[in-house]
């Protein structure tokens, strides 16, 4: 008969101790199979669709939005089917995302209740339309072809793509087979635009015409449109700027501060592949100086205005003000304020024809002289030039200083065989120091080449 013996007291029992290990883990596996799942959640069944809301947007309105999304109220939706209207939404690329989300009542079949929640993209740019016909007709054309139309698109290919086909559709009604391109124009300097073209070179400019002008004559206006008008490409906005900056000036010189070009055109030119542009300008009326202002540090205005070269009532000319605000900046300098600037600005006040004039000041910091550094002397005569130098270290500079120096030395004539000078300075901008150089070279001086110019002539005419 067999018996069943305990181990030895300090020993293990391992084949026992698999047993119940194992025994343990299928227990465990049985009551985990029989544990039942949980269930998953089931997605409710189509339904119809009770209401869409939007969120987020202010670009564009709810109702072009839902619109755009393709559901409509009263459908019969499932969750595949808002989540198809939720990406149709992001394929404008007109957001940045786009979600949903819903809700759903009781009953069979159940009511959706949607929310799309949308993050416009901020980053739009205005449309231009140049060749193509009038822009208002386009834009019209537009507000009824593009979804989500806005006047403002962001640069998105695809956006920029959905925009360049309908205004290519718009085009083609009247000029068919026209290919129309877009590009993100930096040509404005105001800011970057949505340009819509032609897809073909713009011509050039060959000829400008004007007409209506009497306060200036015709000659002055051509001289200075043509030298920056002939052989430019056509563009509206480079052509504003070129009257702009061409004409505005020379009528402004004259007192006409609110001359207009009411009426620009444009034709083919007859004898070469460019265009002539014929422009009508507005002289509009005389204007007078009104009051200055002066805006800023480093300037002592009691000393200024005592210096200005206009008054109040004198007709306004803006080269003069302009004039007198580069004299102040050189007055500005000459103190050892060489970072100084200055910028004018005017406001036209149409009531009274005046121009009020408004300088705004920029002095930055003082910069003293610092020490000096002389090029092409030996050892013999630096010394005289570093002693006849006036300027002392931590004294403000004055960068008109070296070369008046520099022709009081050639006009004494201190040196034998000196030919030319010059000279040039360094800013230290962290010390606000300043290093002069000052440069000598050998040879005839000018007056030395003066008495040989002369003997010459002399020899050829000694009587």
């Amino acid at each position: 008969m067999r018996r069943e013996t305990s181990p030895p007291s300090g020993t293990y029992d391992c084949d026992r101790s698999m047993r119940i290990l194992a025994c343990t883990a299928l227990l465990t596996a049985t009551l985990l199979a029989q544990t039942p799942a949980a269930p998953k959640k089931r997605e409710p069944p189509p339904g119809p669709l009770k209401a869409i809301h939007v969120t987020g947007n202010s670009l564009y309105s709810t109702e072009a939005i839902i619109a755009s999304s393709g559901l409509k109220v009263g459908q019969k939706v499932s969750q595949a089917q808002i989540e198809g209207a939720r990406q149709k939404l992001q394929d404008f690329e007109l957001f940045n995302s786009v979600a949903f989300q819903y809700q759903t009542t009781p009953g069979l079949p159940p009511q959706y209740d949607v929310t799309f929640q949308v993050v416009e993209n901020k980053q739009t740019f205005p449309m231009r339309f140049e060749r193509l016909g009038d822009p208002d007709e386009i834009r019209a054309y537009l507000k009824e072809h593009v979804d989500l139309y806005a006047d403002r698109i962001p640069g998105t290919d695809k956006s920029l793509q959905r925009y360049r086909a309908a205004v290519e559709a718009f085009v083609n009604q009247t000029t068919p087979n026209t290919k129309v391109r877009v590009v993100i124009s930096n040509d404005d300097p105001v800011e970057l635009t949505a340009l819509f073209t032609p897809n073909i070179p713009p011509p050039t400019i060959s000829q400008v015409e004007i007409s209506g002008n009497e306060a200036v004559d015709s000659g002055s206006i051509l001289r200075a449109v043509n030298q920056v008008a002939i052989g430019v490409p056509l563009s509206e906005v480079r052509l504003k700027m070129i009257l702009d900056a061409a004409i505005r000036p020379v009528y402004a010189a004259k007192g006409y501060a609110a001359v207009s070009f009411p009426k620009v055109e444009v034709e083919p030119a007859k004898t070469n592949s460019g265009v002539i542009v014929k422009v009508t300008i507005h002289d509009g009326p005389l204007f007078k100086f009104g009051n200055v202002r002066f805006l800023g540090k480093g300037l002592e205005e009691d000393e200024v205005r005592s210096a200005i070269t206009f008054k109040p009532g004198q007709t306004f000319n803006s080269e003069q003000m302009d004039n007198f605000r580069l004299a102040l900046i050189q007055k500005m300098k000459r103190r050892g304020l060489l970072d100084a600037n200055i910028v004018n600005e005017t406001l036209v006040d149409d009531a009274k024809k005046a121009v009020n004039v408004v300088y705004h000041v920029s002095a930055g910091e003082v910069y003293n002289f610092g020490t000096l550094d002389i090029k092409g002397l030996d050892a013999a005569t630096q010394p005289v030039i570093e002693k006849l130098w006036g300027e002392k270290p931590g004294h403000p500079f004055n960068p008109d200083y070296p070369d008046f120096f520099l022709k009081k030395v050639n006009e004494q004539g201190l040196f034998d065989h000196l030919a030319d000078t010059s000279s040039d300075y360094t800013k230290d901008e962290t010390r606000h120091t300043v290093t002069v150089h000052l440069y000598f070279k050998g040879g005839k001086s000018k007056a030395e080449e003066e008495r040989e110019k002369r003997e010459e002539q002399r020899k050829r005419n000694p009587y």
